[in-house]
This record gives structure tokens, C-alpha cells and sequence, in this order.
């Protein structure tokens, strides 16, 4: 039997969590400082375990999570000279070149609605083929343009993500207290039970980010080398909405193909046609090899269950649902199973 006093701190923090999930707009800087955390740690792991000199001095944590911030920065700042400049231009280009690119593929809408008017089928089923033409077109433009739209509206809201690296830098320092905090607030008998919950949830997070952030890399490098050899116009843009829509599972590399495939058939038919098999090449490659070797088993949930959470997701929150999807989806399945295991000891017993 649970003492008032436990139920009322479990209260106290199941009311805490529901305001914090009124309050939008640290959604942003929580998500970001969450994923720098899980992605820094294992360097800061690193330079705390490395012993120095004779009386085997190690390097306090606080200083450590500081020199990998530093290093990391300089990182961006080496990126953002060398890289950030040619990405800018091909945007502007692109953002500048986009309406010119809608009216070219409303033209060739009509086109092949016409040359459709001489094959014969039947008439349901030109019909379908022609709003799954329209729909798959508006759909490339609709992509790309809410793409760019979401980067502008992150480049005005940067204000907000200054306590990023604040929110990180004591994510990464007092996770050990932060935990031991929620577990005081649960009964002494189920503290064990609860620690190593936490632990695995963590485990769960940690690899899944790491993994997808190395996915998504590779996916978009892999897409604009491959743009760029086709000679796929703005093979920069594609790179990076094919590693934006990788972080959707099953769905996502096929919305991050469509508006290649418009693009390239734009500039020749025979084209879109090697455009189509490098994309399916690529993915088989990352099925296979990519996603086994990274990712492991780190979700291990039926593709059944990846769609059911992602139709679930992107009912309730659209985009970021269909990305959250999966990782909560596996998140849940630690929480069941072992609460499945503790109802099944109090039976046993």
C-alpha cells in the first residue's frame, strides 16, 4: 500500500509534465538540447574516463561537456564556411527558380493528360491516373516549398534556441541527479524496477538518435553525389530533403524521391527512368546494409507496428508525429513489457 505522501509526489509530477506540455514553445529547444545530450555523451563519456599523469587525474565532467561544446562549435564554424555558402546559393536559386518550376510541371500535367486521351482504359481508372499525376506533382512542389518555409521559420525563431546549449550542457552534467530525482518520487520496492527502466529508455533514445542521425547523413550524401552525377538539377536541395524525409520510416525515402524523379523527367524521360533505379538501388543498399549495421535492434518492432504508429502519429501531429512515431512507439514497448513482467511476478507470487 502506496503512503499518501508517495502518491501525492506522483501526482505533483504527472501535473508538472502535463503543464510542461501546454507550454509549445520550449517544444523546439527541449527536442534539440534533448538530442544534443544523447549525441555529446559519449564523448564526454570519453575525455572523463581518459586518466592523466601519475596520480591518474581525471578531467571533472563540467570540463569536459565544455571542451566537447567548444570542439563541436568549432565543428559547425568549419562547416558553415566551407559548406553553409554553396547550400545558401542553390537555395536562393532554387526558391527564386520554384514558380518557373510549378508552371513547367502543370504543362507536362497536361501533356500527358492528353496523350492519355488516345490509350485506351477505362475511364475510372484514367481518371485515377490523372489525379495521382496531379497529386504526386503538387505534392513534390508542396514538399520542397513547406521544406524551405520550415528552415525560414527556424532561422526567425533562433532567439528561442539560445538555451539550447544551457538546457544540454545540464542534461549532459546532472542526468545522474535528474534521475534520481523522479525515482525518489516512486516507492522504495519498485526503485530497482524503475532504474533499470530508465536505463533502457535512455539506451533506446540514445542509439535510435545516434543511429538515424548517421542514417540521414549518409542517405543525403549518398543522394546528392548521385544527383550531382545525373546532373539532376539542385542535386544540394535534393541531398538534403532525402536525409529531412529519411527520419520518417518507410514512407519517408519515397517522399524524398518524387520531386527528384519530377525534376529529372523535366529535363528528359530516359532520365527520370535512371533516377527511379538509383533510388531503388540506394534504398535496397540501406535496407540491407545501412539500417541492419547501424541501427541493430535498436527499435526491434514488426513493420506492422511502424505503420500502426505512423498512421497514429501523423493523425495527431502531422509531420513531427510520423517522426516521433517510431521512437515513442518503441519507448512504449520497454513501459509494457516491463510492466507486463511486474503483473506476472505478482501473480507468480
Amino acid at each position: 500500500m502506496k503512503s499518501p505522501a508517495v502518491w501525492i509526489k506522483i501526482v505533483i509530477f504527472i501535473a508538472g509534465l502535463y503543464l510542461l506540455s501546454q507550454v509549445t514553445v520550449i517544444y523546439l529547444p527541449l527536442i534539440i538540447a534533448v538530442i544534443a545530450a544523447f549525441v555529446l555523451n559519449p564523448f564526454v563519456d570519453m575525455l572523463t574516463s581518459v586518466a592523466i599523469g601519475k596520480h591518474q587525474y581525471h578531467v571533472p565532467r563540467g570540463i569536459a561537456i565544455l571542451l566537447v561544446f567548444i570542439l563541436a562549435a568549432l565543428l559547425l564554424m568549419i562547416l558553415a564556411t566551407s559548406v553553409l555558402q554553396p547550400i545558401v546559393s542553390e537555395f536562393n536559386n532554387f526558391v527564386i527558380d520554384l514558380p518557373k518550376l510549378a508552371n513547367r510541371i502543370k504543362i507536362l500535367i497536361l501533356l500527358l493528360a492528353e496523350q492519355a486521351q488516345t490509350v485506351q482504359v477505362p475511364p475510372n481508372i484514367r481518371l485515377l491516373i490523372e489525379d495521382g499525376m496531379s497529386g504526386a506533382a503538387a505534392y513534390g512542389i508542396g514538399l520542397v516549398r513547406n521544406g524551405i518555409n520550415a528552415i525560414f521559420s527556424f532561422a526567425t525563431q533562433v532567439v528561442e534556441l539560445v538555451v539550447v546549449p544551457v538546457l544540454a550542457y545540464y542534461f549532459l552534467k546532472d542526468w545522474r541527479t535528474l534521475k534520481a530525482a523522479v525515482i525518489t518520487l516512486f516507492p522504495r520496492s519498485g526503485q530497482v524496477r524503475l532504474i533499470k527502466i530508465i536505463d533502457e529508455l535512455a539506451a533506446v533514445v540514445s542509439n535510435y538518435i545516434r543511429g538515424q542521425i548517421l542514417i540521414s547523413s549518409l542517405m543525403g550524401f549518398l543522394v546528392f553525389t548521385g544527383m550531382y552525377f545525373f546532373q539532376v538539377d539542385y542535386p544540394i536541395v535534393l541531398g538534403i530533403l532525402a536525409a529531412l524525409t529519411e527520419t520518417i520510416p518507410i514512407i519517408g525515402p519515397i517522399l524524398g524521391a518524387i520531386p527528384a524523379i519530377v525534376l529529372a523527367y523535366l529535363a528528359a524521360p530516359l532520365l527520370a527512368v535512371k533516377v527511379v533505379a538509383f533510388y531503388i538501388i540506394l534504398h535496397q543498399v540501406e535496407n540491407h546494409i545501412f539500417v541492419p549495421n547501424i541501427m541493430g535492434h535498436t527499435i526491434d518492432l514488426h513493420p506492422i507496428m511502424v505503420i500502426i504508429s505512423l498512421l497514429i502519429g501523423g493523425q495527431l501531429y502531422g509531420i513531427a508525429g510520423m517522426i516521433l512515431a517510431v521512437p515513442v512507439a518503441a519507448l512504449l514497448k520497454v513501459i509494457l513489457r516491463h510492466l507486463w513482467y511486474i503483473d506476472e511476478v505478482k501473480k507468480d507470487g
